[in-house]
């Protein structure tokens, strides 16, 4: 995401009454809401998590199902379990395959290009994985995904990655499917303004039980010690003065941290920052290179023309000039249609770059009154026949023959959620340079679905004792000072 200005001021904590996004509203059975494993909080511990989303709770997974597992693990979250960015985004894996290669490879190299990307495909098929290993029930769906341009403009910067990679020798071939004839491109995906459109593999799910199961696994299999409605508000090196032992801050093998809650304080040996738009409350290193922006989902129920036989058959992403786009994925357990974006409808960016109000309240910045309008019609304004009674894949209907809307059809409710943006569009995974036994895993530019698997597995491998190499993970991932300033 562009940044439209050069700072931002500190996050803050994650506001203490936030909206109910679709899929917080159905688990209100969850018996993660309101977990506390213990009563008070431990004096000290191996490894501190900060955060509870799919970035803390697979890093607590794989930490804990590693060969070289710690002793100890605790899970400190501000809010509920799982309120933050994972509970409120649209359950779309979708991997980057060939999307942003050209920028990628101008920032990083043509190596290291390719690398990102083929990370992303790892992650899709690391996470189907893990769900049936596990046998996670969370609406787990595989199949492909439709990236539509539906102008010129789009098309070309689509165009311009797809053919740069494929010429780079990249993994195109059997992965992805092109269409550039725009009356096909419309055909496929149903969208009036195709002009080309392209399909490749992806996934969709429900974000909230993959976490909420992954959780309750490392809790009760592998004591993990949760404490939701705790927030972090300092996290501190802790210095020594053993015997034999320098004043001064911990070396590598001696690293100790002092964390601050309202309920008191926990030393630690290790900490991990899965704290994504709010990290830079804890690390003000990272103050403005990852910074905080509100997005808008909405659930939808489907028209008849788009219901049973007439579901869409893949996940979509369309976009338009100036890097504008939305998603939307339709669940097949139910039809229900899960559509994000809009950021396009608002009269400036700032309006939601920098933004950590996730209320869901008109009135106070909670939520953009222009993207709620703009998600109520942007079905029927980019989709074929959303108003036709029957089913749309029926050539003989007129799309102006247009049904009344039945009651409890269309539009059903939007929410917020607050994402952390870097400005080289990848996310910060690794040891935090310069303060030994901390790690971070966070920034994920709003595509933390289609990274975060991996970057976890990964970075439980570093905090286990292996190598950046084992780790498997891009180079450019790591929170290096000349990355820091390079912004």
């Amino acid at each position: 995401m562009y940044f439209e200005a050069e700072t931002y001021p500190s996050p803050g904590l994650p506001i203490k009454d936030p909206c109910l996004s679709f899929w917080l509203q159905n688990t209100r059975s969850s018996p993660l809401l309101g977990c506390r494993t213990t009563e008070s909080l431990p004096p000290s511990v191996d490894v501190v998590i900060i955060g509870s989303g799919l970035s803390g709770a697979a890093t607590a997974y794989y930490l804990l199902t590693g060969s070289n597992s710690p002793k100890s693990v605790l899970m400190l979250e501000a809010r509920e379990a799982c309120d933050g960015a994972t509970g409120r985004n649209g359950g779309h894996c979708r991997p980057y395959v060939f999307q942003g290669y050209y920028e990628y490879k101008e920032r990083f190299g043509k190596e290291e290009a390719l690398k990102i990307l083929a990370h992303e495909m790892a992650n899709l098929h690391l996470m189907n994985q893990l769900i049936k290993e596990e046998q996670i029930d969370c609406d787990f769906w595989l199949g492909e995904s439709f990236d539509t341009c539906i102008d010129q403009a789009a098309a070309d910067k689509k165009l311009k990655s797809y053919q740069e990679l494929k010429e780079d020798g990249g993994p195109i071939e059997g992965v992805v499917k092109l269409t550039t004839d725009s009356n096909e491109a419309k055909q496929l995906t149903r969208m009036r303004n195709a002009v080309l459109t392209a399909s490749f593999p992806a996934a969709s799910l429900f974000p909230y039980k993959l976490v909420l199961h992954l959780l309750q696994l490392c809790l009760s299999k592998y004591g993990l010690n949760l404490q939701t409605h705790t927030p972090v508000t300092n996290v501190s090196a802790l210095t020594h003065t053993d015997p034999g032992q320098p004043s001064e801050a911990a070396t590598e093998a001696t690293a100790r941290w002092i964390i601050t809650t309202p309920r008191g304080q926990i030393r630690a040996n290790k900490v991990v920052f899965a704290t994504n738009a709010y990290t830079a409350t804890l690390l003000p290193e990272f103050l403005g290179n990852i910074v905080p922006g509100q997005g808008q989902c909405a659930a939808i129920v489907p028209t008849p023309s788009y219901s049973g036989k007439g579901m869409m058959d893949r996940t979509c992403c369309y976009s338009w000039e100036k890097d504008n786009f939305d998603y939307l994925v339709q669940r097949p357990k139910d039809g229900i249609i899960i559509l994000g974006g809009g950021k396009a409808s608002v009269p400036h960016l700032d309006a939601v770059l920098g933004c950590t109000n996730d209320s869901g309240h008109l009135d106070d910045g909670g939520k953009q009154a222009e993207i709620t309008e703009y998600l109520k019609g942007a079905m029927s304004k980019y989709f074929v026949g959303w108003h036709v009674s029957g089913s749309v894949r029926d050539e003989k209907k007129n799309e102006d023959e247009r049904s009344q809307p039945r009651s409890g059809e269309g539009f059903l409710y939007d929410w917020t959620g607050i994402m952390g943006y870097t400005r080289d569009n990848i996310p910060f995974v690794g040891n935090v340079e310069g303060k030994p036994g901390a790690y971070i895993i966070a920034g994920h530019c709003g595509h933390g679905m289609a990274r975060i698997v991996s970057c976890a597995k990964g970075l439980a491998t570093l905090i286990s004792g292996g190598s950046w190499s084992d780790t498997g993970l891009p180079e450019s991932f790591q929170p290096t000072r000349d990355r820091m300033k390079s912004r």
